[in-house]
């Protein structure tokens, strides 16, 4: 998961230091990409991709979305997993045809190819047919001085019809 941009303002005051992210899951080895090393400020995203490494975003039907538009984080390389030892129903659920891994992450890419993360899919609440990440409303309350810290959820209702995308 990405960041707050409250946290990584705490981080700068406490320690005078710059916050760096960097991108990676179990699958990927660990890394799918890094902000670069000199970097100045915070810039909310995790990176640029790592040497030799492809990343598309793409949506539910696995079609290339443009720069900008949100959708799944979606990784081919040299370090991706080939499959899931023994598992080749679960390997055929994350690999598409032409070989990217669909990480479950939700993110874009920005117009100088940073990478940024939004939230993970399963975890994207349907509220009056809109796509509301839960990051994106943490962010916003974590900002206030008074929360310790903050976790959205969603509660099924007979008037906005809210409800997790994924019931895992």
């Amino acid at each position: 998961m990405a960041v707050q941009q409250s946290v990584a303002e705490r981080w700068k005051q406490m320690t005078g230091c710059t916050l760096i992210q960097a991108y990676g899951l179990t699958e990927t080895s660990p890394a799918v990409s890094i902000n670069p090393i000199n970097q100045q400020a915070f810039n909310g995203a995790v990176g640029l991709p790592v040497p030799s490494t492809k990343l598309s975003i793409r949506d539910d039907d696995g079609h290339e979305l443009a720069c900008g538009q949100t959708g799944e984080v979606c990784v081919c390389g040299p370090q991706v997993t080939l499959g899931y030892w023994q598992m080749p129903a679960e390997t055929a659920n994350v690999f598409m045809s032409d070989g990217f891994l669909c990480t479950g992450d939700i993110g874009y890419v920005d117009a100088k190819g940073f990478v940024f993360l939004v939230d993970r899919k399963k975890d994207v609440i349907m509220v009056s047919g809109f796509n509301v990440y839960p990051n994106e409303v943490e962010e916003v309350v974590s900002s206030h001085p008074g929360v310790l810290d903050v976790a959205a959820i969603g509660v099924p209702s007979e008037h906005s019809g809210a409800m997790l995308n994924s019931p895992s």
